[in-house]
């Protein structure tokens, strides 16, 4: 199963759940952005607001600090059998939302919390990617 997680800008809650989707599952995920049109193939480790998100992987034993930020695309959603969507509603694409594909997750962008901010927002991912892996994977 080909699994692609969306956020925003591709820096936090699609980076994060990948991560742990792919550390929890043992199946490769791949995330991006629906708003990253301004710089091509950034790293996340170059991106100042990123440094939370490397900060808590690396507590998961997980380095994403290389990851690349990915503009999500209408041949991607193509390419992946489940997509799980944490972006802002106004910010999804209508080929993304007219796709049977489509899961949303209603999580908040954790850009500019505090580190029990940051907390709250992985449990939450972390809990989501449990219940998901239950129904689908490991089924």
């Amino acid at each position: 199963m080909k699994i692609l997680f969306i956020c925003r800008g591709n820096v936090g809650r699609s980076q994060m759940a990948a991560a742990l989707f792919t550390k929890y599952s043992g199946i490769k995920a791949c995330s991006a952005g629906t708003k990253i049109f301004e710089e091509k193939n950034q790293k996340i480790k170059d991106i100042p607001l990123a440094e939370p998100v490397i900060r808590f992987m690396k507590k998961e034993g997980i380095d994403v600090s290389e990851n690349t930020r990915i503009q999500l695309t209408p041949e991607m959603v193509q390419e992946f059998d489940k997509i799980i969507v944490m972006a802002e509603p106004e910010t999804i694409p209508e080929y993304l939302s007219n796709s049977n594909k489509m899961e949303f997750w209603d999580i908040e962008d954790p850009k500019g919390m505090d580190d029990e901010g940051y907390e709250k927002i992985i449990s939450q991912i972390k809990s989501k990617l449990k219940q998901f892996i239950k129904e689908n994977i490991l089924t």
